[in-house]
């Protein structure tokens, strides 16, 4: 591009005859001043020839570094706008614990609602996911809860022929992007002459029907903490099984308990009656657990993946490890948000939401795989331009028993974590710092021998901070004016190290990172949230920034003892 552009400056620029000297004649000096124009215009045309030539040169062989930009940008204006507008919530006055109450069953087909029915319309199973008890009553706002989200896994029965007791959880987005969770618990039911209460009107009514299987608890609630619902998930399903009047009156008293940040009113308010015999046992994995099951390198190549702003599908022969991974990933993110597609277990009748061309994260069954091959292994195809694949990139597919990554990363023999070498390899084509990663890498290690899982988390999830503070942490330093499109590239530019420019260059344009830094001034979340640790941590590893807002270097002292205290 520089030899083409020197060629064409050389070949339209001035001779030195045109230049005249002071005794020329007033005709000559006229002369002199039309060429002089002439040639003014000439270099102007020349200029914007140029230009127009690089710009189409940038268009047909794009750098990798404008590519990110291009398409942080894109995703960023085409899918986080609504979220970022819209996820102001939990506040005090909508602090009620727990929303809804469900039971789910497989029922006949038959015996279904025409919404049960619609919702597995392209499915020919003859047992489908039913609503068996719902308090309060859902009436009209049965279209809110699918009953096939909370039982995803429907057609297992008759694919393997086996279930077993599970939990995991389900995130519902409505139209206006807010998130609620479902903590849902799998446990058999009991062989016995069931009493069902009506979805509709709340009547109790005798079903003289005898049936066995597994059914799932539902808890709805706005708040994504697990720790408040697995003890009461036992008392309501001994309940179920035994005493419908006792559940209604359980439910009643969980729909009044109200959230509140203090210790000793959070202690009074928990409804919690102990099985003592132990008949309903659900486990709960720590995030420190779960990273170490799939091995430390490739959750954070999933990680790096995800901050990247990729599509990925988590699968796996069962619903808890899947959905826990994916919770576990997401949470690693922390104190950033993914404001993307997320889907902890996709139900078996909704695969075709994989194809959507957006970034997510969604949860798959094993068994489901074959029905999107055409995703995980695309066919050649030579119609589609650059401009086609700008959000359709190749989906990153990894399994959690077996530690397969699609598409597939080179990886020493006969091991199923990826090496490092191909993981930094991997982390320069996405377009992370290498050493930055490298240091993340055996950070995270560091954590694996801690054998109390809180205190793992707490390390983990500290690393992470650290790492983003040394990538980023120097935001502060621009106020809150830092998101105008001039600051943005002032912030790129003022960190000390020249590799982490170039990555900051894509990654202020991420929806991840600038949804974190527009809601710094208008959240707290108390003494010792996420983002209150994560201020702390600023303050000890945040990189002082180069230049100033107005584009002024500043003195180079700080950044090399800085650069020299951290590299």
């Amino acid at each position: 591009m520089k030899a083409m552009t020197a060629f064409i400056f050389q070949r339209e620029k001035p001779s030195k005859s045109h230049h005249y000297t002071k005794s020329a004649s007033p005709s000559t000096a006229l002369n002199k001043q039309q060429q002089q124009h002439k040639c003014h215009q000439k270099e102007k045309k020349t200029t914007q020839k140029t230009s127009l030539i690089s710009k189409q040169m940038q268009q047909i062989h794009p750098s990798p570094l404008s590519k990110n930009i291009r398409r942080a940008r894109i995703i960023r204006r085409k899918t986080t706008t609504v979220y970022c507008d819209t996820l102001k919530r939990l506040k005090d006055e909508d602090a009620v614990l727990i929303n809804q109450i469900l039971i789910i069953r497989l029922r006949p087909r038959s015996e279904a609602t025409e919404f049960e029915c619609s919702c597995v319309n392209n499915s020919n199973i003859d047992s489908i996911p039913s609503v068996d008890f719902a308090y309060p009553p859902m009436g009209s706002n049965a279209s809110n809860f699918p009953p096939q989200l909370f039982y995803p896994d429907f057609m297992k029965g008759t694919v393997q022929r086996r279930e077993e007791r599970e939990t995991y959880q389900v995130v519902l987005t409505n139209d206006k992007a807010e998130r609620t969770f479902a903590f849902c618990f799998k446990f058999p039911t009991l062989p016995q002459h069931s009493s069902i209460i009506s979805t509709d009107s709340g009547i109790s009514t005798l079903d003289n029907r005898i049936f066995t299987g597994l059914s799932v608890l539902v808890l709805i609630s706005p708040y994504p903490n697990e720790g408040y619902f697995s003890e009461l998930a036992a008392d309501l399903v001994l309940a179920f099984q035994r005493d419908n009047a006792r559940l209604l009156s359980m439910c009643r008293d969980l729909l009044q308990l109200r959230l509140t940040t203090s210790e000793s009113f959070d202690a009074k308010a928990k409804y919690i009656v102990r099985d003592e015999y132990g008949r309903q046992q659900w486990t709960r994995s720590h995030m420190s657990t779960i990273l170490k099951k799939i091995g430390m390198e490739n959750a954070l190549f999933i990680f790096l993946n995800m901050l990247a702003e990729r599509r990925i599908i988590i699968t796996g022969s069962n619903v808890t490890d899947v959905s826990q991974t994916v919770h576990a990933l997401v949470r690693l993110l922390a104190p950033l948000e993914w404001p993307h597609g997320l889907i902890p277990i996709l139900p078996d009748s909704q695969i075709e939401y994989c194809q959507n061309p957006t970034p997510y994260i969604y949860g798959l069954l094993r068994y489901n795989l074959s029905r999107i091959s055409e995703l995980i292994v695309p066919q050649n195809d030579s119609s589609f331009s650059p401009d086609d694949n700008t959000l359709n990139d190749d989906i990153i597919l990894f399994d959690v028993e077996m530690g397969i990554i699609v598409p597939p990363i080179s990886r020493p023999k006969n091991k199923q974590k990826i090496g490092l070498k191909a993981l930094l390899e991997q982390t320069e084509l996405i377009g992370f710092p290498r050493a930055a990663v490298c240091e993340l890498l055996g950070a995270l290690k560091s954590c694996i021998p801690i054998k109390d899982a809180e205190k793992a988390d707490y390390k983990i999830e500290k690393k992470i901070m650290i790492f983003y503070a040394k990538l980023f942490g120097h935001y502060r330093s621009f106020g809150q004016d830092i998101l105008t499109a001039r600051n943005r590239k002032l912030f790129a530019r003022a960190h000390p190290c020249s590799e982490t420019r170039l990555f900051l260059n894509w990654f202020i344009e991420n929806g991840i990172l600038q949804y974190f830094i527009s809601i710094q001034e208008t959240e707290n979340d108390g003494c010792c949230g996420l983002k209150f640790r994560f201020q702390k941590v600023l303050k000890k590893y945040a990189p002082p920034a180069r230049i100033n807002l107005e584009g002024k270097k500043r003195k180079a002292a700080k950044s090399l003892i800085w650069k020299a205290l951290n590299h």
